[in-house]
């Protein structure tokens, strides 16, 4: 009893779902073959399908393809008379392609089957088949722009590579002798070597170049004749060579012509750019010109370098990571060749007070003589650009000269000051014109001496320590001979004599003072070790 059910639920849904079909599709057409071909020009090929009647009437069907200028197309049968219930007709479509085409061509072929019954139209339906011609069989032509002028036998492909490969001769030589006038009138009008330059380099690789893009472009017209793979591999040989070319030609332009450029720039500004900078620059510019003409040719070469960026990425971390002083005295060396707070040559006073001439800037370390000691010393980059470095090499300032001389009380302040006025006055490097004229102050009443402040300018730097001691000589020297006691520091030093209660007072250097109490201190402590015993 199941099994009946099961069968007669069958019958009755297959019954329902013909119904449907009759009631929408009264002929179905079927697909039985491929419809998607690649054909020569001047070739065939032939498409099928199946007509069916779902129905419970007979029909006529017609099936029509739209025209297409040029193309051929034959239908068998194009029509079917009174197909019958459950009966089904093939359909065969024959498709003949042109005699030549100008490019890669798809059609895609519209077929038409139309149901009619009584003269009426009851059912229509498309079906498409694609045909496609490539570009090896396209009809050639010179330059890919003009029609084969040449008679047999050479009215053909083989005429059209012979002329594409002659005319890119004659292109190559053009471009390569009308760029000479040009480039040398860019050479004259910048009045540099650079025309010369650039028409030394870019000559042979030009012609190179449009040789071989000309012969690539030449050979598509044997495309027919000649074997995809070695075409591929052509091309692949060609991409590389281009490359190649091209970041030689990159390399050349920027070591030959740029580096040239910023020298000659750098010359005229007298920096030391050109000593130090731009030869680092053209390191690292040939650095990258190498590691992205490698990446592009492992590119053409399908080369995955997703591990070599990761790897690449990684090492760049460990060596910044592990250099990072070394670095950091790269770009201190930068910062001092560019923002220059002294320049080699220049004196300067380093932190610890120490006075050195900087004798060579490099891009880690700089060297200095220090004059102390008669030395040469390397300070590295980063350290001289974080400190406090004092430049007394400036030749766009006057040299200046700060000094305090002191005077016992009772000195005459008039006479002391005309004296070191007749001192300056003295002196022909001292400037003696607003707004450097010399000053002389009566600064302050110290301890043990009138002090007197005196501030000149000096007409060249150099002459900085010269002035110094002629300062100190001549104001001493007239100072003795005008008896103005130049004191020195004093302390009052009461004494208690044993056995009376009378003291005096005296003057006592600090020197002797200092050695009277080591003294006292020692007399009291081997005291205390004799009472001991």
């Amino acid at each position: 009893m199941r099994g009946a059910r099961e069968i007669a639920a069958l019958l009755v849904g297959a019954l329902f779902l013909t119904g449907t079909v009759n009631a929408q599709d009264p002929i179905q057409i079927l697909n039985i073959d491929t419809y998607d071909r690649t054909l020569a020009t001047g070739a065939s090929a032939t498409f099928n399908w199946t007509v069916r009647n779902l129905d419970v009437v007979s029909y006529n069907v017609t099936v029509g393809v739209v025209p297409v200028p040029e193309w051929a197309f034959d239908v068998e049968p194009s029509l079917i008379e009174n197909l019958g219930p459950n009966r089904a007709a093939p359909i065969t479509l024959t498709v003949g392609t042109p005699p030549s085409i100008p490019a890669e061509t798809v059609l895609s072929v519209q077929v038409v089957f139309t149901v009619f019954q009584n003269g009426a139209i009851v059912f229509i339906d498309t079906r498409v088949a694609t045909i496609t011609i490539p570009s090896i069989y396209a009809r050639k032509l010179v330059l890919g722009l003009l029609e084969n002028p040449l008679p047999e036998p050479l009215d053909n492909e083989w005429g059209v590579f012979l002329l594409d490969v002659a005319l890119w001769l004659m292109i190559s030589s053009a471009v390569v002798l009308g760029a000479r006038p040009i480039v040398r009138n860019l050479g004259a009008r910048t009045k540099t070597r650079v025309g010369d330059i650039v028409l030394r380099i870019v000559r042979t690789p030009v012609l190179v170049l449009l040789f071989l893009y000309g012969a690539i472009q030449s050979l598509g017209a044997l495309d027919r004749h000649v074997n995809p793979v070695v075409r591929d591999t052509l091309e692949t040989t060609y991409q590389i060579v281009l490359t190649i070319v091209l970041f030689y030609l990159a390399y050349r332009l920027f070591r030959d012509v740029v580096l040239y450029l910023a020298r000659t720039i750098s010359k005229k500004t007298a920096t030391l750019a050109d000593d130090v900078i731009v030869p680092i620059v053209e390191k690292i510019g040939v650095v990258v010109i190498a590691v992205v003409a490698l990446g592009t040719l492992l590119g053409y070469l399908n080369v995955d370098l997703t591990l070599f960026v990761a790897g690449g990425v990684v090492t760049s971390m460990v060596i910044a990571f592990a250099a990072q002083d070394t670095l950091s005295n790269f770009f201190s060396g930068i910062f001092l060749l560019t923002d220059r707070p002294f320049e080699e040559g220049d004196i300067v006073i380093l932190p610890d007070g120490d006075w050195a001439e900087v004798r060579k800037i490099g891009m880690r370390t700089t060297r200095l003589f220090r004059f102390s000691d008669a030395s040469l010393v390397t300070i590295p980059n980063n350290k001289l650009v974080n400190e406090k470095i004092a430049n007394f090499t400036n030749p766009a300032d006057k040299g200046r000269l700060m000094m305090t001389f002191g005077v016992g009380y009772g000195s005459d302040v008039i006479r002391v000051r005309s004296i070191i006025r007749e001192v300056i006055d003295g002196n022909e490097h001292i400037s003696k014109e607003d707004p450097t004229k010399p000053i002389v102050r009566f600064d302050a009443m110290a301890e043990s001496s009138l002090d007197f402040f005196v501030l000149v300018w000096i007409d060249d730097r150099a002459n900085r320590f010269d002035v110094q001691d002629y300062m100190n000589t001549e104001i001493y020297r007239r100072f003795t001979e005008a008896g103005i006691e130049i004191p020195f520091p004093q302390r009052t030093v009461h004494v208690r004599m044993e056995g009376g209660e009378r003291s005096e007072r005296i003057f006592v250097p600090p020197e002797i003072e200092d050695l009277a109490r080591e003294r006292d201190a020692d007399d009291r402590g081997a005291h205390a070790n004799r009472t001991k015993s």
